[in-house]
Formats: structure tokens, sequence, C-alpha cells
């Protein structure tokens, strides 16, 4: 089985009664997740460049990974 790689970037966030709609795509392609309130409203804050007084656990993560040029191979 072949695994290829499709980079997919954040589209947009659409808050519904029960979360929020992520909707996640390439240029060919988009497809749609559902999440809690804060996640939505965490990965909103993200793309608006909103910063956090404290970060978030995955903020901290994501600083870390960054910060020791780790690269994810998720094959």
């Amino acid at each position: 089985m072949q695994n290829d790689v499709i980079a997919v970037s954040v589209k947009g966030v659409v808050p519904t009664p029960n979360g929020c709609a992520v909707f996640l795509g390439s240029d060919h392609k988009t497809f749609i997740i559902y999440v809690d309130h804060s996640v939505g409203n965490a990965i909103q804050m993200t793309m608006n460049g909103v910063k956090r007084e404290r970060p978030l656990t995955h903020d901290l993560i994501g600083s870390l990974l960054l910060g020791l040029g780790v690269v994810l191979d998720t094959s």
C-alpha cells in the first residue's frame, strides 16, 4: 500500500451548535472535521495571530519541536 502525503491547511473554522467545523484541504479537495468549541476557538485564535498570556499545551509542544528542528514523518 502506497502512502502519498498531501499537504493541507486550515481553510476556515465555523461555529456549530455542538462545537466547530474545521475545514481542512488542499487546492484539489476539502474535508471537514468537527471539534469542541474550545479547540475551534484555539485554532481560530492561532489563524488570527492572537497571542495568549500563557501557551496552551499544543503551543508549547509545537514551540519545542520547532526549536529542536524536528520534522514529522507519518509514513
